[in-house]
C-alpha cells in the first residue's frame, strides 16, 4: 500500500506545541485561582454563620 500521510514540518510542530503548553498553563492558573476563591468563599459563608 503507497498511502501517504501528510505530517506537518518540525516548525509548525513546535508552534502547535507551544500552543497546546501555554493553553494548559493557563488552564492550571485558571484552576488556582479557581480553588483560591472557593476557600474564599468558604472562610466567607463559616464567618457570616458563626
Amino acid at each position: 500500500m503507497d498511502i501517504k500521510v501528510p505530517v506537518p514540518s518540525i516548525e509548525e510542530q513546535e508552534v502547535v506545541g507551544r500552543f497546546f503548553s501555554n493553553i494548559d498553563n493557563l488552564i492550571a492558573a485558571n484552576q488556582r485561582k479557581l480553588d483560591l476563591l472557593k476557600e474564599q468563599k468558604k472562610g466567607f459563608l463559616q464567618n457570616m454563620f458563626v
